[in-house]
């Protein structure tokens, strides 16, 4: 089975990315977050900064786009091809409003002859294997029946689904029944993504669809760093645990002073990660508090390098 690494906004850019895989374990595949492109132009160059190889020096990842015409993937695939990606991953499924908006994303998936069009723009000329990340559809799972014949037409290197629809966002349930059926009506190799926190989600998965072999963790790495020991089934002792974390978190702290000017933005980025990160100690909700009252990089120092002592 092939583990991914999911390519979450602001959290498992290159600074979670080279940590990772440096301390803890290498997944399979990692995603970057999305680089957004619209009228041939990056929205926010900025973006392009996760794909630049002095930050991908442990693992490369499969660099994501983001938009809905050829023109602006043509620009993202140079962006790509300088820098030595023979891959890249189209996102038809963030759910954000200021991005469905624009019929991307997830507000793509309603329009089935707008996604062919892109696909025949993209499939023209690429030097780059192609992959696609989706959701079932923008309002109903119902769309993506007309989507199967569409994705089936192109030869895609594999699709990831997520089994929600874009109007959900994040919330109520992954719908695992709708994507074990579409899945076996794709001629590609698929991935499932969505809400694997443990050994057992992934199991039930396997269970419903036998044939899916690649498995999308986002949000279960950041609650539990070692679910990918724990598929892989590797032991890990107390220390061994420990002195990952410990690893871990200081090459996050020195990989955000390249980043970040000032302690207030570099704690604001840590802060979002522990707001799911706590979960992974026994405390979790008092070492969060604390990381959110941090006011200086020191005093967050201090918190979190107590609770990862204090796992030993």
């Amino acid at each position: 089975m092939q583990l991914y690494l999911a390519p979450l906004q602001g959290l498992t850019d290159w600074i979670f990315r080279e940590s990772y895989s440096q301390h803890i374990g290498q997944f399979d595949k990692t995603f970057t977050p999305f680089v957004r492109v619209q009228g041939g132009e990056f929205y926010r160059p900025s973006q392009c900064k996760d794909l630049l190889p002095e930050h991908n020096t442990f693992q490369k990842p499969v660099p994501q786009f983001l938009g809905n015409d050829a023109e602006s993937f043509k620009r993202f695939e140079e962006l790509c091809v300088e820098h030595g990606y023979p891959e890249a991953n189209i996102n038809m499924g963030c759910p954000y409003p200021m991005v469905t908006g624009k019929r991307m994303g997830a507000g793509l998936l309603a329009q089935p002859t707008e996604v062919a069009t892109l696909l025949e723009g993209v499939f023209a000329d690429t030097k780059l294997k192609i992959s696609v990340k989706c959701r079932l559809g923008m309002e109903s799972t119902e769309e993506f029946k007309e989507l199967i014949p569409v994705f089936n037409s192109f030869p895609l290197e594999e699709i990831i689904i997520h089994p929600r629809v874009g109007k959900q966002q994040y919330k109520g349930e992954a719908d695992v029944e709708a994507f074990a059926r579409y899945a076996k009506q794709l001629k590609h190799p698929v991935c499932y993504n969505g809400d694997i926190l443990t050994v057992a989600d992934v199991e039930r998965i396997r269970e419903l669809a036998p044939q899916v072999d690649r498995i999308m963790i986002g949000r279960g790495i950041l609650r539990n760093p070692f679910l990918l020991a724990e598929l892989r089934q590797q032991e890990l002792t107390i220390k061994d645990k420990v002195n990952m974390l410990r690893g871990f978190h200081t090459a996050i702290i020195e990989h955000c002073k390249q980043k970040y000017s000032g302690d207030l933005h570099f704690l604001k980025r840590l802060e979002e990660m522990w707001e799911y990160h706590a979960e992974a100690f026994e405390n979790g909700h008092k070492i969060y508090k604390l990381v959110k009252k941090s006011k200086t990089l020191d005093q967050y120092e201090a918190v979190i390098f107590k609770a990862i002592n204090e796992l030993g």
